[in-house]
């Protein structure tokens, strides 16, 4: 009988769901593994840090709708990793984790490494386990991906100690079970008789509102959700992974920068994958109208009514759910065309021409300021990027700026820091996302504060050829100065950094292009400059370190404090 290594099965099952790459830092507890990528096609991307590892492995899944994978050694590298695996849990993202440990027969012992994995990221990991024996390498592998890929879709992580993974041993052994399925095969489909309430009661509507959330994205939901909306000229709000799903250009669509009037006033609201988490208060008032009746769909049954009493509670893949209530209203021939010329669709088409006026004349008063303002270098931003762009948001400042500005045109266009909200997190996620679009533009947008966290991974991206354009809002602070945080202001030490760094310099010395902006009227020419450059860019920008995140509308990161 043939003999196969614990690395070789652990590629195997890598290769069998799909995972072209492997973000990772090398350590000697997963070399088996690391031996074994390339025979298997899987290509290793070798990071700066295991926190950034975590966060490739979450972009890549938010941009393909597949699991990302990332490897980290025992102990530390786990630890180091944890940041990153808690923002993929709670944006549900699908990340598996794979790490080496210390020999199990070692427990307790002061092994070389040792920590448990398993303890540390339980409180937010959807699957956790430690193999305890050779035969179920295959087998725990396989229940990784598919917690991972499952509704609600969250983080895996498999531990695998030092003796078992190095074990050669007959490959008859491994145990069978943990079969593969593709979001095609477990859809289910919504209660007929939910489906014609639901339709009665948004029939019925004279304020309906669609909110949608990551579930739109992981259900592929984007084509069936715009028909949707067409036939019943309902708004459409949608966040998270979901933004995008109709385009932010789209007359039916509610930007989350002006979203209250309409969040807070709808009288019948469909949900779609959507959690009503602390960026969308909770469900409460005035953001949302707690005198509405609320649609709730969803394919995880915990998720209806977590927040908000569900009206019509309805266990669903979105995807499917809206189309059969396309085609019931086909079948019933029910009339929504009050809609198109309702007081409701009017307000919204003056709630967004109200809110672009007062965003253009708010950016022309800070025009020419210098340092430069965040409101002219994200217009001018705006102005210059592809509209089949990616964005990753990794600065709190930036965030409500760039809300603003900025237009989702399809679900992941927009990858953010997720209610964890922290920085740090851009350099990785840009990785896995322009891994995941060779060849479209993947924008960051990213603050000085972030950049001294996770900045080492642009020497990764310039090392793998990745033309990552990193435009950095550099004012030299964590944060704005005292002057927007009077509480703190003469009662603590300045968050301040080293005045006007010149980061472009440092990075060029990695091979990247480099670009310094002083002067407001130099922005788009550097920024086009960075873009034609074909390399990981840094534009680095000066910024105004007295303005903070902007008071009007909301922001990206969706903090309860302004939604």
């Amino acid at each position: 009988m043939a003999k196969v290594g614990g690395g070789e099965l652990v590629a195997r099952i890598i290769q069998e769901n799909r995972a072209r790459y492997c973000f990772a830092i090398n350590g000697g507890h997963l070399f088996p593994i690391l031996a074994e990528l390339r025979g298997h096609d899987i290509k290793l991307v070798h990071m700066r840090h295991e926190q950034a590892t975590a966060y490739a492995a979450d972009g890549y899944a938010r941009m393909t709708g597949e699991a990302g994978v990332c490897m980290v050694t025992a102990g530390c590298g786990l630890t180091n990793a944890v940041t990153g695996l808690c923002l993929a849990a709670m944006t549900n993202s699908a990340v598996v984790c794979i790490a080496g440990q210390h020999p199990n027969t070692e427990d307790h012992q002061g092994s070389f490494q040792e920590a448990y994995g398993s303890d540390v990221v339980r409180s937010f990991a959807k699957y956790t386990k430690r193999v305890t024996d050779f035969s179920t390498i295959e087998f725990d592998m396989r229940l990784a991906f598919r917690e991972a890929l499952t509704p609600p879709q969250g983080v895996s992580l498999i531990e695998i100690p030092q003796n078992i993974l190095y074990t050669k041993d007959e490959d008859a052994r491994q145990r069978a079970g943990g079969q593969r399925f593709t979001p095609d095969d477990i859809r289910s489909a919504g209660d007929p008789a939910k489906i014609d309430r639901a339709l009665e009661l948004l029939h019925a509507a004279e304020r309906p509102l669609i909110a949608g959330g990551d579930g739109l994205f992981w259900s592929q939901a984007a084509a069936e959700l715009k028909e949707f909306a067409e036939l019943t000229s309902i708004p459409v709000y949608a966040r998270r992974a979901g933004q995008g799903s109709v385009s932010e250009e789209h007359p039916l669509a509610v930007r989350g920068a002006f979203k209250k009037p309409f969040t807070g006033r709808a009288d019948v609201v469909l949900t779609l994958g959507f959690r009503f988490w602390s960026g969308e208060h909770f469900g409460r008032p005035p953001t949302w109208n707690d005198k509405a009746k609320y649609i709730q769909c969803d394919p995880t049954p915990s998720r209806i009514g977590w927040q908000v009493p569900a009206e019509v509670p309805m266990v669903g893949d979105p995807k499917l759910v809206l189309r059969q209530m396309i085609n019931r209203i086909k079948e019933l021939k029910l009339d929504f065309s009050k809609n198109r010329s309702s007081a409701w669709l009017k307000e919204l088409a003056e709630v967004r021409a109200n809110f672009e006026r007062q965003v253009v004349e708010n950016e022309k008063k800070v025009h020419g300021n210098r340092p430069i303002h965040p409101a002219r270098l994200t217009k001018d931003l705006v102005s210059v990027l592809d509209k089949n762009c990616t964005v990753v948001i990794d600065s709190f400042t930036l965030s409500g700026w760039m809300s603003q500005g900025f237009t989702a045109r399809f679900p992941g266009q927009i990858i953010d820091a997720g209610p964890l909200a922290p920085v740090g997190h851009g350099f990785g996620m840009g990785i896995g996302v322009q891994l995941a679009r060779p060849g479209k533009r993947v924008v960051l947008v990213m603050g000085d504060g972030g950049l001294g966290i996770g900045g080492f991974d642009m020497e990764t991206a310039a090392r793998y050829n990745l033309p990552i354009v990193c435009v950095l809002y550099n004012n030299s602070s964590w944060g704005p100065s005292f002057e927007s945080m009077p509480m703190l202001k003469d009662r603590t030490e300045p968050f301040n950094m080293l005045q006007d760094i010149r980061y472009d310099k440092s990075f060029a010395e990695m091979g990247c292009h480099g670009e310094h902006v002083t002067e407001p009227d130099d922005i788009v020419p550097a920024l086009e400059r960075a873009f034609k450059s074909g390399k990981a860019a840094m534009v680095n920008v000066i910024g105004d370190k007295t303005v903070g995140h902007p008071t009007l509308g909301g922001n990206l990161l969706g903090s309860t404090g302004t939604n």
